[in-house]
């Protein structure tokens, strides 16, 4: 597409140059060959090249007459060349605007357990950003012009409109989604956001951004099930920074904040059905001994946290377990709790 992109602007270019370069060379040479005013050789050099068929404005001279059938030859090819060079520019791009938005709606109605991220500001785009290097399915809704251009040329799934409207909510398939998670500069507008789509989809989850501590409260009420400071979240991390260097470190590396390349991750896997760890205890289950995590917390299946987990636990389905390891090895774990 960038490569396309780039080639029709560099014709347009070229036409435009060849273009004012024929108007420049005509009303110059009608100007200084007919001694006409620049108004009467610009009119001149017009009607010739666009083959209109107006009469001379003044009789010309031999010189003039030569001048002309060179200003025929070379300007009529040129301006038909550029006209439709710039028509089919015009219907090509309207034409592939109208088909990517139709393929674009398709690739929305069949999502399914995705995402559905308000606004394109920067915690938005910072959002999607990470779902999509983690091949989630996401969409984003935004009625910035500025914000729907970036997106489209990002080739980033979008919703044109405001969140709190529930059509456009219903058009990103809330009934469909697994989470909304709320982003807009104003802790009002996050909690119509989440007033609404819980209304429309009662079993998602919903993540809302608040600037103050009282909209924390006010969008739990509304119904969101995690509610993000991020001046709070910023304002404690760097205290931690000074006051716990060493643990920050360790946290920014096991969740990837400081290099995606680094080998220590940490991650949750809930328990499915029909995993073979479902009645194992920790001990006898081959996380440690054959994969090689570490199960730091595990969030049992009634909702119960449990940190540093004793080796006699047993697994039960739905248990979450959160863990630290290797690349490889989470990858392993993916498909020992998949069943």
């Amino acid at each position: 597409m960038e490569i396309r992109d780039t080639a029709v602007a560099d014709r347009l270019k070229l036409v435009v140059f060849l273009l004012s370069l024929i108007f420049i060379v005509g009303t110059l040479g009608f100007h200084f060959i007919e001694e006409w005013g620049i108004l009467d050789s610009l009119f001149m050099t017009l009607i010739t090249i666009t083959t209109i068929g107006y009469r001379e404005i003044y009789p010309l001279s031999d010189y003039g007459k030569i001048f002309d059938i060179f200003l025929i030859v070379m300007g009529v090819g040129t301006a038909a060349y550029g006209f439709a060079s710039l028509a089919q520019f015009i219907v090509e791009g309207e034409v592939q605007r109208v088909l990517g938005r139709r393929r674009l709606d398709k690739k929305i109605t069949r999502m399914n357990d995705h995402y559905i991220i308000c606004g394109n500001g920067r915690i938005g785009s910072l959002i999607w950003q990470e779902l999509q290097q983690s091949d989630k399915a996401f969409l984003v809704i935004d009625n910035d012009p500025d914000a729907i251009t970036e997106l489209e040329l990002r080739n980033v799934p979008h919703v044109s409109g405001d969140a709190t409207n529930e059509e456009t909510l219903q058009r990103a398939g809330i009934d469909r989604a697994k989470g909304l998670i709320a982003t807009a500069s104003s802790d009002v507008t996050n909690v119509y956001i989440t007033l609404i789509a819980k209304e429309l989809n009662p079993r998602i989850f919903v993540l809302a951004r608040a600037e103050t501590e009282d909209s924390i409260k006010n969008l739990k009420r509304a119904g969101a099930n995690k509610v993000i400071s991020p001046y709070l979240i910023g304002g404690r991390h760097m205290a931690n920074i000074i006051l716990k260097p060493t643990v920050v470190d360790f946290i920014d590396l096991a969740t990837g904040e400081k290099t995606k390349d680094f080998f220590i991750q940490m991650e949750g896997f809930k328990i499915r059905t029909g995993s073979k760890l479902v009645g194992m205890t920790l001990r006898d289950s081959p996380i440690r001994k054959d994969i090689g995590l570490i199960v730091v917390a595990i969030k049992d299946h009634q909702g119960e946290m449990i940190f540093n987990p004793p080796a006699a636990f047993t697994l039960s389905q739905d248990d979450v377990l959160v863990c630290i390891g290797g690349v490889d090895a989470l990858k392993s774990m993916k498909q020992l709790v998949g069943g």
